[in-house]
């Protein structure tokens, strides 16, 4: 099931709503997989908005005390608020959702020169050519496989 750029999107499609424990649960997945895969990691990088919380939830599982934050607003990059990076770390690059692929193309650009794999609580549709994220390492807490909007927690108006 594929569906276009555009068509899944927060006022139009059917929502979906994603508990603190569900975050909690796919975080404890995602860092599962990373610790069975044996490979380390410096420093978290949580893009901004949605992966701020994943990254600091994320950080605590695999007790890593060194995150910072890939400035992503409204789907736009900001490479000009970027943090120094250096290239003898590991980065893991958290998100709460890959999506269309969209951020994660921009952010990838943007880490070309450094060691980085990344990690998602969630990730809209299962590629089986793997051909959205190359050959990249990518941690999925879960495949959705369906055209609802998924609203986290943080974006809740009330706490649940």
């Amino acid at each position: 099931m594929k569906f276009k750029k555009g068509e899944i999107n927060e006022k139009r499609s059917h929502k979906e709503y994603c508990s603190w424990r569900a975050i909690g649960l796919l975080t404890q997945i995602v860092a599962a997989k990373i610790q069975s895969s044996n490979k380390k990691y410096d420093v978290i990088l949580g893009i901004t908005n949605g992966g701020i919380i994943p990254a600091r939830l994320m950080a605590l599982e695999l007790d890593i005390n060194h995150i910072q934050f890939i400035p992503v607003r409204n789907k736009k990059l900001h490479i000009e608020e970027m943090p120094q990076l250096v290239t003898n770390k590991k980065y893991l690059v958290v998100d709460e959702i890959y999506d269309t692929g969209e951020t994660f193309s921009k952010v990838k650009y943007a880490m070309q020169d450094f060691d980085c794999d990344y990690a998602y609580l969630m990730r809209r549709f299962n590629d089986p050519n793997g051909n959205d994220i190359g050959n990249e390492t990518a941690f999925i807490g879960k495949i959705l496989n369906h055209d609802k909007w998924i609203v986290f927690p943080w974006e809740q108006k009330t706490l649940s």
